[in-house]
């Protein structure tokens, strides 16, 4: 779903503030110290953060050699991921040491850094801040919360309790995106969090572009490929929507909270699932 607050107008007008924030003549003491952490953070990936399949990505185009030598010198984390994906060939020779100290400050260029923060928008806080147990847990139950707004009657009662009586409009949304996750192939709970991932996925454009990116990178790579191309595309471009998908999120939260399921309360700050 296309937000109005994430099309490049916006992204342009929250640069041209923080600038100014951090080099005008009213300019805020701490803002270019601030903007300075956040550029370390953003052009600093950890690959021990984020999930393996992103990390085989980052290199899949390299040559072997490339591969072979981030995979013996590099993060141990992509090692592990090459050879999840099917491997890679040992090298036959030392690399020269110029070029292996090159190929080890540039393979993860396609990698985004970031850090947690308490001003996340909940979207991020989630894919971020949530173990691998726990998103798994909120994304299945942010699924099941829309099942149960497209078909009438049944469903857990919190999802009544917190959404009330949806709109014929807002069912017929629902259920577009419930019948996408079926003829995707996917039923049960990972048919439940593919259909969670779509809020995700609607509530992201709201946020920073580098939080997007980074926060994505928790979850596996397979996974978010999969809803990008199974998700509805004209749900996707409906923005009177976003405020149901974020309030489908923060209720399917607090039921997970309150249950003592997930560790965090919903974030209470604004955008990306306010």
């Amino acid at each position: 779903m296309a937000v109005g607050s994430g099309d490049a107008t916006s992204d342009a007008a929250d640069l041209a503030a923080a600038c100014a924030r951090a080099f005008g003549p009213d300019r805020d003491a701490g803002a270019l110290g601030r903007l300075a952490r956040r550029h370390r953070e953003e052009a600093k990936a950890d690959p021990e953060w984020i999930h393996p399949s992103w990390l085989a990505r980052a290199i899949q185009d390299e040559s072997p050699a490339v591969r072979a030598a981030v995979a013996t010198h590099g993060p141990p984390g992509v090692g592990r991921a090459l050879r999840a994906a099917g491997g890679f060939a040992a090298p036959d020779r030392p690399p020269h040491p110029e070029v292996l100290a090159w190929v080890l400050s540039l393979w993860a260029e396609r990698l985004v850094g970031g850090s947690p923060r308490d001003d996340h928008p909940p979207v991020v806080a989630a894919l971020a801040g949530a173990s691998p147990l726990e998103a798994f847990r909120l994304w299945s139950a942010v699924g099941r919360a829309k099942q149960a707004l497209a078909r009438e009657g049944g469903g857990p009662s919190w999802v009544r309790e917190a959404l009330g009586t949806p709109s014929d409009a807002v069912r017929a949304w629902a259920l577009r995106d419930v019948e996408a996750v079926e003829s995707s192939g996917l039923s049960g709970r990972r048919g439940s969090a593919l259909l969670g991932l779509f809020t995700a996925l609607r509530l992201l454009p709201e946020c920073e572009p580098f939080d997007m990116r980074w926060a994505l990178q928790r979850l596996p790579y397979p996974a978010v490929r999969r809803a990008r191309a199974v998700a509805p595309r004209s749900a996707r471009e409906a923005p009177t929507l976003a405020r149901v998908e974020a309030l489908i999120l923060k209720a399917a939260w607090n039921e997970l909270f309150r249950r003592g399921r997930i560790a965090a309360p919903h974030p209470a700050v604004g955008g990306g699932g306010r």
